[in-house]
């Protein structure tokens, strides 16, 4: 049997930190997201607990990426994808071996999305320090 523990304070004020850097550490994030899974076995009001310390703009782009996601693996799987990534709490009972399951997938998609969401971005300056010496042909770019 699994007991719900919820979050403490402490665990709470360091994801808030950690989720702090979001936009600019989106893997670092996602890896420190799939750790605080891992340890608590959060249910769905606890996984909208942790994505509420984004915010609202990064939250709703990985809610929306892990929806893709999700809707591309439903393609297959004829599930829908409503049950598999809820947007409203399912109230699924981690004590059920197919809710559970249920459960670990929505995590998956969440960290899929967290790593996902954020675009890399491209840094054009670097495109400008590649200059061509005055004896080299234009072959050296290729």
């Amino acid at each position: 049997i699994l007991v719900k523990i919820p979050f403490s304070t402490i665990d709470i004020e360091a994801w808030e930190k950690v989720a702090r850097n979001y936009q600019s550490d989106p893997i670092g994030v996602a890896k420190k997201f799939k750790f605080m899974v891992k340890q608590h076995n959060p249910d769905w009001a606890d996984i909208q607990l942790l994505l509420d310390a984004l915010t609202e703009s990064e939250k709703q782009l990985v809610i929306k990426t892990a929806v893709d996601m999700a809707e591309d693996d439903c393609r297959t799987t004829q599930e829908d994808v409503k049950k598999v990534l809820p947007l409203q709490d399912p109230e699924w009972d981690p004590n059920e071996p197919d809710e559970m399951a249920q459960l670990k997938r929505y995590w998956g998609f969440i960290i899929k999305g967290l790593e996902r969401a954020i675009l890399k971005a491209i840094n054009c300056s670097a495109l400008y320090a590649i200059k061509q010496g005055p004896s080299q042909t234009p072959e050296f770019l290729d």
